[in-house]
């Protein structure tokens, strides 16, 4: 297997056609038929189920898809990284949730491409699982994350910030016009609360009984309309940038407070860039 035959079968995934994927890459159909045919013999499973017009992936295609995205984004970063220019370039990978303690990175991000202009920061919004899931594997050279369970296997830098939780609202909900609210008031209602286990159990130990649960999630856009709708009520981090019109953000009652923390691998082999933003952060690899 080679890196042309992984590229061209995300190609091949992604335009859910072998013609669509040859006009894309600039090749002849029957390249891409014969290079999809010569993988699967390869890997001895059949990853594309074939009709007359399109494709679409097998159980097998979506495993190796996942395998498949890893192992580009790997070799793209093993390229960029080869090269030492004078000037500091390259790239770094930093996946992140959404969540308003992230506008602490923006800054840092911002101000050190003021002075290295050359260096393009790939920010990925992922679940707290995936982001450490992602670090593990070195497809991410740093996760920005909530604190939440054991992170004892990562170095590790803390970030002086910190979020309370609370329940986003309608504007017209009887709870939108507290203060605060305590775990017993939301056990009357439908909650919508995060995929994260570790957040999750925290929660659920502070409502101190069984809720109605709704839906979960993992990143929380999508499930505005959820609440809007008057589907549930969520359980998040407060951002001022989730109170849309319409909604309200009530912190809970007693205070529940997490702080966020950056990661990545001990003993990792940064390259220049990510070593540089590191230090611009005011960690040395020498701690």
């Amino acid at each position: 297997m080679d890196l042309r035959s992984v590229e061209f079968f995300l190609t091949v995934a992604e335009e859910g056609s072998i013609s669509r994927a040859a006009e894309r890459l600039h090749i002849s159909q029957p390249t891409v038929s014969r290079e999809m045919m010569e993988l699967e013999r390869e890997l001895g499973k059949t990853l594309l189920v074939r009709t007359s017009r399109n494709v679409s992936l097998t159980p097998d295609g979506l495993l190796f898809r996942d395998s498949a995205r890893d192992m580009l984004a790997l070799y793209r970063k093993a390229v960029t990284q080869q090269a030492e220019p004078v000037e500091l370039a390259g790239d770094i990978y930093l996946g992140a949730g959404e969540t308003e303690s992230f506008s602490f990175m923006a800054e840092q991000i911002k101000a050190f491409r003021e002075e290295h202009p050359k260096v393009c920061f790939h920010v990925i919004s992922e679940n707290a699982d995936e982001i450490r899931d992602d670090v593990d594997k070195g497809v991410l050279d740093f996760g920005f994350v909530m604190r939440s369970g054991n992170l004892d296997r990562y170095a590790q830098m803390e970030i002086q910030r910190r979020e309370s939780w609370g329940a986003l609202v309608p504007a017209e909900h009887p709870l939108a016009r507290k203060k605060s609210v305590s775990g017993k008031s939301l056990l009357n209602y439908p909650l919508i609360l995060p995929e994260n286990q570790s957040f999750r159990q925290q929660l659920m130990e502070w409502l101190e009984g069984e809720p109605e649960i709704a839906a979960t999630y993992n990143l929380i856009h999508n499930v505005l309309l959820l609440v809007k709708n008057g589907a549930g009520l969520i359980l998040c981090l407060n951002d001022p940038a989730l109170v849309e019109s319409g909604l309200v953000f009530v912190p809970l009652r007693p205070a529940h407070w997490v702080s966020p923390v950056l990661i990545w691998k001990k003993q990792a082999v940064h390259a220049p860039a990510a070593r540089a933003f590191l230090e611009s952060l005011g960690y040395s690899e020498d701690e």
